[in-house]
């Protein structure tokens, strides 16, 4: 079967809405009339949301389908976005704020491939429509690691494709909330991050803040530090009031924030960043 190529192009799907904070906590705003006027991106999941802990006290904040992102920015439909990192790959003119990421150094739990089989017999891969970072993982995985060379990729709507319904040379790849559920039983799961974490001993990085130009960023580096450094202190507010939690245990999603999801931008994510970039490069996936 011949292999698809991953594309910015995909359709956002229906999100689900952020919680309401229970205070304001950017304190790094010098101009609030300029603050409400600035557009920011979030993706819908349980994960982002310690970075926007608050960050509707004071801007306008949207949510948006992961593979939106870049071209939102790119178009001035938004100032800055919490997207994925294949962004920052496939527009160079966008900027990343350095203050803060979604990633993991190890398992991940929420970016997982389901399937019948060893991953290396997979032909076929069902991939989430809304995504961007997570296909080109699973990809890059496939190949490189598992010698997949011959894989088709075809997007699906996570909210009505069944993993179960996958043929025996077939997968499926979950990420965000949906890969937070308990898979169907008597099926494979491979959690991406960890496998990425096994081949290159380096933190995984799926999303970033990315400005539409370097001035955007350097005005916004400060408000979403700040924001970042609140929201860590808010796991348990943050589960028990995402309106999302209804698909998972809130304990368990506060132990997810904790102990999966890696918030750090340092120059160790920027080193998981270069190898993915690299990789990519090299196994001709962008």
């Amino acid at each position: 079967m011949p292999e698809t190529t991953a594309s910015p192009e995909l359709s956002a799907a229906a999100v689900i809405a952020a919680p309401e904070p229970a205070a304001a906590v950017v304190s790094a705003v010098p101009d609030m009339k300029k603050a409400e006027s600035r557009r920011i991106g979030v993706v819908p999941f349980l994960n982002a949301q310690p970075l926007i802990w608050g960050l509707k006290e004071s801007y306008e904040v949207s949510p948006l389908a992961p593979a939106e992102m870049g071209k939102a920015l790119k178009a001035g439909n938004l100032d800055v976005a919490l997207a994925p990192i294949v962004a920052s790959f496939l527009n160079p003119d966008l900027k990343i704020v350095p203050v803060a990421a979604i990633g993991c150094k190890g398992p991940v739990q929420s970016v997982r491939v389901i399937s019948h089989v060893a991953l290396e017999k997979v032909e076929r891969l069902f991939v989430d429509s809304r995504s961007q970072s997570s296909v080109l993982l699973a990809r890059l995985i496939l190949r490189k690691w598992f010698g997949v060379k011959k894989l088709e990729v075809k997007p699906i709507d996570a909210g009505s494709f069944h993993p179960n319904q996958a043929k025996p040379w077939e997968a499926t790849l979950q990420f965000g909330d949906g890969a937070l559920v308990p898979a169907p039983s008597g099926m494979t799961v491979t959690d991406l991050g960890a496998e990425w974490f096994r081949y290159t001993q380096k933190p995984f990085v799926f999303a970033v803040w990315l400005a539409r130009d370097a001035e955007m960023a350097r005005e916004m580096e400060e408000p979403l530090r700040a924001a970042r450094a609140e929201g860590m202190k808010h796991f348990e507010e943050i589960a028990n009031h995402y309106q999302g939690i209804w698909q998972f245990k809130r304990t368990l999603a506060k132990e997810y924030l904790e102990k999966n999801i890696v918030y750090d931008y340092t120059e160790e994510q920027e080193k998981g960043i270069a190898e993915f970039f690299g990789l990519l490069k090299e196994q001709k996936l962008i």
